[in-house]
């Protein structure tokens, strides 16, 4: 199981610098038997989401250039329109799992979204596409302990 999370989120890790996705706005995609998720702010600047039937969930921000999320030592948490939602990636727990579970049905509707970061920095990410780019039911994402 470990070996699986390894390789899905080192997977994922790569893929950030190669964001797809029109500046501006989420787009969607799946590639390898992974669902993907995108909400690209600029160059070097976007939200990605990557999802699979074999592993759970994994996010990874990225802000010029730094990586932050799955895998990484930088954690970040999503502020939803106000609302903070702590490590919304990390679900090996119930609480962990009901982060992630809110935070994707809020991303849908949201008004606003932030991605604030360990560091403190702070990225706004958009909202324009999202309720398209993200399934309602949460296609293949789910949590450590759902899967």
């Amino acid at each position: 199981m470990k070996k699986t999370i390894l390789a899905t989120t080192l997977m994922a890790a790569s893929v950030p610098a190669m964001a797809f996705g029109e500046i501006g706005q989420w787009s969607s995609g799946w590639a390898q038997g992974v669902d993907e998720y995108t909400a690209v702010v600029s160059k070097g600047n976007a939200l990605y989401i990557a999802c699979s039937d074999a592993s759970p969930v994994s996010m990874i921000l990225t802000i010029n250039n730094v990586e932050y999320g799955a895998g990484n030592k930088k954690s970040f948490d999503l502020v939803i329109d106000g609302k903070t939602i702590p490590t919304p990636y990390v679900t090996d727990s119930m609480v962990g799992e009901n982060n992630f579970n809110y935070a994707w049905q809020a991303m849908r509707k949201a008004k606003t979204l932030q991605a604030k970061t360990s560091d403190g920095k702070i990225l706004n990410l958009p909202i324009k596409g999202a309720a398209k780019a993200i399934p309602a039911k949460g296609g293949s994402c789910k949590s450590e302990i759902s899967g």
